[in-house]
């Protein structure tokens, strides 16, 4: 089903990112100083097989985004779309779901813990929700859905096994990295999915917002490492006595934008509950000290 869409000056960038991939991008790359290294606007992708295609996640749900993406869409002959899948539930990713779906007559997949965020989140209906390492035939092409808990409790990546692409949402970014907030998130989760995507033989990553990623593994263990060593530093820190929130913020963070400081706090929470679960560290309100 294609309903009409109004003619909109579609801004925005598609990029052949191979005879399979094509990257949707609308906005421009603008520092934000309010979001944790987020400068890039979100990546939509239209993935196709011989039969049928989907897309995966879609942006805000602008205007200019949707007409862009059915652009998109028509040009490549308005393939039979299998889904829209749908990485994780926040806004500039679950945005434009329920208003493609309709224009399309298309299914919305996520995982069942994001399900009710996502419904709750926008006017969305998840109508599909792929168990872990589900598959979805599209022709000459499979996705195997994987799922990733870390950047919320669950975030989804896609795998399409021809090409040995991995489509990882917010899980890892095309540039720095990502936030694990304690209220959707769980840091020893996401440190455990990141050894997961290990498992899998990828050449490329398709990062939610940025640039491609052509080193995977080495990208993958760089972001292992950075949290290693975070949380020895805040070890270290508790060790030698900086043993609040605000002694290790004010240690780790020195000169972070302001509208930033709540998203580092929730940055450290994550740790520190990581390693009060492990019982490496105790907590008492908002001071801790080393399990002994």
């Amino acid at each position: 089903m294609h309903c009409a869409t109004t003619k909109l000056s579609i801004k925005g960038r598609t990029l052949k990112v191979n005879d399979r991939i094509r990257k949707i991008v609308v906005g421009e790359n603008k520092p934000d100083p309010f979001k944790y290294g987020g400068v890039y606007p979100p990546n939509v992708f239209l993935v196709s097989g011989k039969d049928k295609s989907v897309f995966i996640d879609t942006a805000h749900g602008k205007p200019e985004e949707i007409q862009k993406h059915l652009s998109v869409w028509e040009s490549e002959g308005k393939p039979e779309i299998a889904g829209i899948i749908l990485t994780h539930r926040h806004g500039d990713h679950i945005g434009g779901a329920a208003e493609l779906s309709k224009h399309i007559g298309a299914p919305v997949i996520s995982t069942a813990v994001e399900k009710t965020a996502i419904e709750n989140e926008s006017s969305a209906v998840v109508n599909i929700t792929p168990n872990d390492g589900a598959t979805l035939q599209l022709g000459d092409s499979t996705l195997n859905f994987v799922h990733t808990p870390g950047h919320t409790m669950g975030s989804l990546c896609v795998y399409l096994q021809e090409d040995k692409v991995l489509f990882t949402g917010d899980n890892i970014l095309g540039l720095g990295t990502t936030v694990i907030s304690p209220d959707e998130g769980d840091m020893a989760s996401y440190i455990k999915s990141l050894h997961k995507m290990l498992n899998y033989d990828i050449e490329k990553i398709c990062p939610g917002h940025g640039p491609e990623i052509d080193t995977p593994n080495e990208k993958i263990h760089e972001l292992i490492a950075h949290r290693h060593q975070r949380e020895i530093q805040m070890l270290e820190l508790i060790t030698s006595g900086k043993d609040s929130m605000d002694d290790i913020f004010n240690a780790i963070y020195k000169d972070i934008h302001p509208g930033l400081h709540n998203t580092a706090r929730r940055q450290i929470q994550a740790h520190i509950n990581k390693l009060v679960e492990e019982k490496r560290i105790e907590q008492t309100g908002n001071i801790y000290r080393i399990v002994q």
